[in-house]
């Protein structure tokens, strides 16, 4: 009893003393707010705002409810206490939140905009100051920045205070649009998922969310007239009228928003000052209706691909009861999306289905168009008519813009270059900022993680490096017609449980700078010790599965050196190829070895860590590559020979569906002596249009074969199969068992150790 009466009092002891120490704040804001000025805490005038249990908040305004009521939310969180929410106080321990007017805005001296805010920090109060409900929605995300990042956390550990620097910061935006593109198409994500992503939106004052809701791969939304389009339209999988696609497996695979749910995900944004622009996409990228609903799509008998590999996706022109069709949709659409701007898509459309249509030729004929672009622009003006019928503003990708001109008020997307958002502004357009090569957050952020290749490697530094308005001489009025930049998280490769968020954050704090701060005072050093100092612990309390950088492994001179920015990542290593674990060693010195090619290296944040990644400098495999014939019953898109050079990044495409009974057949020359040959299929390092039906076999004699494995999906390679020979290998066979994804398949070279 005595040893248990000790240890409770040492326990009581302990809590009371860790309540005394003050929790960690920070003055690392993201995005960096336009004025900040931090007072000397150690000048007794200026000492800082010490939030405790007595203190409450006063929020004058009717319109600043749901403010009140967030804020409220977040405090009660982390500290005890009831925070109050009360009209007036005679207190001197207060948060006030308030909306003033244009004249108390020039008293204060800050920008008097509906996204504007002052905060302003005392020992006795916290004020935040604004002219709408945005504006103290973002003086709040500042605030709760300044507090422990613990606030963010789920069931975090009550403190009993905290204080915050006297400061003063006067804040608005550079841009009034700042965006997130989400495709919820090829990869579909649940509605909490969504409101999850809302909420890392809005803690970086982040304000449209660009809901790409259809494509070929599934179509999202609820249309009560139209039940077909998510009866059947929503589902992949092997007995569904779409096929499996990007790693979705055979499984029925997919889903929908119901319309309840896609109101309550409007209001929860709308609540957190964020717009939802729907996309539907048009003509083009239609294959999820065209499966639904076959008579939308033209009157021929001949296939053709998009350039993603789908057949027959484009919606046919001359078809008027297409526009019917249409105009049912949008209708049901826009009792669901209260904002202006409608997003119909229009990009990479196949138009060779145009040209051997009955329907589009009369159409073209009637009209005296000479080009199937004009049929696309023809189109595009039909859905715009639709649209303003409605009430929305069309808003589309830049190739909106071909063809012909459009209503002044018709928003392109430039995704191509920023010459098409120039050009476009130019043309008197208001328009949004999205290249690819930066703002494309689906790209690879270094050469040895998932992701795609096309628009190049982007990391956080290149996107940071981003202006949207650049070196281009536009004079003010153009300038105003630049709205703003949005990055895009397209969905091919984000079948890996959280590899979206993997490759959102932390880009999204990059893109929410480039978007409010001031381009002059942005810089890719300062960024990144906010980023690492300080946010990067508020990602983590904020739960969301971020990238953890890599670091970076070099071999010299019989030395093997691994390094990383940040300076709360730790290093772990494996000397066997295995990935890192957190029971693996902690990288402490250099590492003397002739055998580097078998370390593999780690950081870690806490419980999260990167990809693992051995020394960069040094080939890490040493595959066999004998002279090897192969043959296969299977149509290529180019010399099926090129899966002996034994070159990963070069590829072979079958040109149809793959199916069962179909074979790829590898002799080698010499029989060969090794203990593992294995193949993945499908893109290199993106695990997507793979072969998830087959096996491998492997012959001593080039007559008589073994069974090795069935393939199976790995999220880096792709559906692979590997075989353990125990006597040197003549031949090697891949056996396809059943369907493949999407319209071809991807082969590559054998790997043989």
């Amino acid at each position: 009893m005595r040893n248990l009466l000790i240890t409770i009092v040492i326990i009581l002891t302990f809590s009371a003393c860790r309540q005394v120490i003050e929790p960690t704040t920070s003055t690392d804001i993201i995005p960096l707010p336009q004025f900040m000025e931090v007072y000397q805490t150690n000048n007794p005038n200026y000492g800082g705002f010490k939030i405790n249990s007595k203190t409450v908040i006063v929020s004058p305004n009717s319109e600043n409810l749901f403010n009140a009521d967030y804020l409220q939310t977040y405090l009660k969180n982390l500290f005890t206490g009831n925070f109050d929410i009360v009209g007036n106080t005679n207190s001197k321990n207060f948060i006030s939140i308030e909306i003033v007017d244009e004249e108390t805005c020039k008293q204060y001296g800050f920008v008097y905009d509906d996204e504007a805010y002052m905060l302003q920090v005392y020992p006795e109060c916290v004020n935040i100051f604004a002219v709408s409900s945005k504006g103290v929605f973002y003086g709040i995300q500042t605030l709760l920045q300044l507090l422990p990042s613990e606030i963010y956390a789920q069931n975090p550990e009550k403190i009993k205070s905290c204080i915050i620097p006297s400061l003063s910061i006067q804040d608005n935006p550079r841009f009034k649009y700042r965006g997130m593109m989400l495709d919820c198409s090829r990869t579909f994500f649940d509605a909490e998922f969504i409101k999850h992503f809302i909420d890392g939106l809005a803690y970086h004052k982040i304000n449209n969310f660009h809901w790409h809701l259809t494509d070929d791969q599934g179509w999202r939304v609820e249309i009560k007239k139209y039940p077909k389009l998510t009866e059947f339209g929503a589902w992949r999988g092997e007995h569904e009228v779409l096929m499996p696609a990007y790693g979705s497996g055979m499984e029925r695979n997919g889903g929908f928003y119901t319309q309840e749910q896609v109101k309550e995900i409007v209001k929860y944004a709308a609540d957190r000052q964020i717009n939802i622009i729907p996309e539907i996409d048009l003509p083009g990228h239609s294959k999820a209706v065209a499966v639904c609903y076959p008579e939308i799509i033209c009157d021929i008998d001949k296939i053709n691909l998009s350039v993603q590999g789908e057949s027959n996706n484009v919606w046919c022109v001359g078809r008027e009861e297409n526009y019917a069709m249409l105009e049912d949709i949008i209708a049901e659409m826009t009792e669901l999306f209260p904002g202006k701007l409608f997003h119909i898509g229009a990009d990479e459309v196949n138009m060779n289905s145009w040209m051997d249509c009955p329907h589009c030729q009369a159409l073209m004929k009637e009209k005296g168009m000479k080009k199937p672009v004009d049929l696309q622009h023809y189109f595009v003006r039909r859905l715009e008519s639709i649209l303003d019928k409605h009430g929305k503003t069309m808003a589309g990708w830049d190739e909106i813009l071909d063809g012909g001109e459009l209503l002044p008020n018709s928003t392109p997307y430039a995704w191509r270059d920023v010459e098409r958002g120039i050009n476009s502004v130019k043309g008197g357009h208001p328009t949004v900022i999205q290249v690819a090569q930066y703002m494309y957050f689906d790209m690879k952020q270094s050469p040895d993680e998932r992701g795609l290749t096309w628009a190049g490697i982007v990391p956080i530094e290149k996107v940071y490096d981003f202006d949207p308005i650049g070196t281009f001489k536009l004079n003010e009025k153009e300038t105003e017609l630049v709205l703003g930049t949005q990055g895009g998280l397209w969905a091919e490769c984000l079948q890996v449980k959280g590899h979206a968020e993997y490759q959102l954050f932390p880009k999204v704090c990059a893109l929410a700078e480039i978007a409010w701060s001031d381009q002059k005072m942005r810089n890719i050093d300062n960024f990144k010790q906010r980023l690492y100092d300080s946010h990067i612990d508020r990602l983590y309390n904020m739960d969301f599965a971020f990238r953890v950088t890599p670091p970076t492994v070099e071999y010299k001179l019989g030395k093997l050196i691994a390094e990383t920015e940040c300076k709360d990542f730790i290093i772990r290593y494996t000397d066997d190829k295995s990935k890192p674990t957190s029971e693996s060693p902690i990288y402490t010195d250099i590492i003397l070895t002739d055998t580097p090619e078998n370390y593999r290296f780690s950081t870690f944040y806490k419980d999260r860590s990167s990809i693992s990644r051995g020394a960069q400098n040094i080939e890490l495999y040493h595959f066999l590559k004998p002279k090897t014939t192969v043959e296969s019953n299977i149509p290529m898109n180019e010399d099926i020979n090129i899966l002996t050079d034994y070159n990963l990044w070069t590829y072979c495409f079958t040109s149809r569906k793959i199916s069962n009974g179909d074979y790829i057949k590898f002799d080698f020359e010499e029989p060969v002596t090794c203990t593992k040959i294995w193949m993945a299929t499908g893109y290199y390092t993106l695990a997507i249009v793979g072969i998830p039906n087959g096996y491998i076999e492997y012959s001593y004699d080039g007559e008589n074969y073994i069974k090795g494995e069935n393939f199976v999906y790995d999220s880096f390679n792709g559906y692979q199969a590997a075989c353990y020979p125990k006597e040197a290998v003549k031949s090697v066979r891949i056996r396809i068992t059943g369907i493949g994804e999407c319209e071809y398949a991807i082969v590559q070279d054998l790997r043989i150790e």
